[in-house]
């Protein structure tokens, strides 16, 4: 489901890249992490004034599973500032010098139903490159490359050692889609605006603030300027304003989820099991969005953000499972 989601309208086909390409070859180092409560607390503590949520604990918590999403502030790239790009973006993600721009495409989580990732544990990530896709018109500046990772998190109560990743029974697997461009962003192009066919069953207005975009970034350690650096964003990729990150897209869905269906005290207790998402338009800070959300059946949820003119920024689909002891 995950490609499907990111497959464009487009009049020329997907073209696979060859397995020479050297991303494919390309080792990242795994990451190792102890799943401190401060990071989620502070996620938590940057999203409330945006979200209904309840007022935070005056202590941090210190057992739980970690919130569906907020693996997203875990794991930092492991990067020392010589192998940025002059955006500001991850060098070891790029496909080449002649991709100068990069966008959040979209991408799912998956939640193993037993082993859970909790605070106060220790966790390691592993990343490999799984797919390349390009489309467009090749040569062109239309064209584009999709570059699809996939991102294991393991986690347990103590130091996990190689043999521990087992392949099946990581905690979080994250599949994401970054999408490359040869310049910058037409200005002279009008955006597709395709609206939602449902009303929502319950939702909130958000707008993004340039500290909540900082603090984001700063939480994430992403020094993407396209997020915190006005200039660079309207004057070198020609953006109307600084950009709301993808990961942040994910993590408001799946809070409103949160606050809405998980969260409610309800008999049963459910869990996100799988969500898949797709960005279809940027979100840009000191504009007006909602974040809806749309019951399906018991299991299945469509969470979405619509633009001012009441199109989709985000659409996505959650799956839920009855928690288990």
């Amino acid at each position: 489901m995950f490609k499907s989601l990111l497959r464009p309208l487009n009049r020329y086909p997907v073209r696979m890249v060859t397995r020479s390409h050297h991303l494919y070859s390309r080792s990242f180092p795994l990451i190792h992490e102890f799943i401190s409560p401060q990071p989620s607390y502070l996620l938590n503590l940057t999203l409330a004034p945006h979200l209904s949520t309840p007022p935070l604990p005056t202590q941090l918590p210190t057992s739980g599973e970690l919130p569906p999403g907020h693996h997203m502030v875990y794991f930092p790239p492991q990067l020392p500032e010589s192998e940025l790009l002059p955006d500001g973006s991850d060098a070891s993600q790029n496909p080449g010098p002649e991709w100068v721009r990069r966008m959040w495409a979209g991408g799912s989580v998956h939640f193993h139903p037993t082993k859970k990732m909790e605070l106060m544990d220790h966790a390691v990530l592993q990343e490999k490159v799984v797919d390349l896709q390009t489309r467009g018109k090749p040569g062109s500046k239309d064209e584009r490359m999709f570059v699809y990772f996939e991102r294991s998190m393991w986690s347990g109560k103590q130091p996990l050692q190689p043999s521990d990743l087992i392949e099946g029974e990581a905690a979080v697997v994250e599949n994401r889609c970054l999408v490359f461009f040869r310049g910058a962003k037409d200005e002279t192009a009008v955006a597709r605006v395709v609206k939602p066919p449902h009303e929502a069953d319950f939702s909130l207005t958000f707008m993004p603030t340039q500290h909540l975009l900082f603090r984001f970034s700063a939480l994430t350690f992403n020094a993407h300027k396209i997020h915190f650096d006005p200039l660079f964003t309207q004057h070198k990729e020609k953006y109307p304003g600084l950009l709301c990150h993808g990961p942040m897209s994910l993590v408001l869905l799946l809070e409103l989820l949160r606050v809405n269906v998980l969260d409610t005290g309800n008999d049963r207790t459910w869990r996100v099991k799988q969500f898949d998402y797709r960005c279809l338009a940027p979100m840009y800070v000191d504009q007006p969005y909602k974040i809806c959300g749309r019951k399906i059946s018991d299991k299945t949820y469509e969470l979405w953000a619509e633009t001012p003119q009441g199109g989709y920024s985000v659409k996505g689909m959650a799956m839920l499972e009855e928690e288990t002891s």
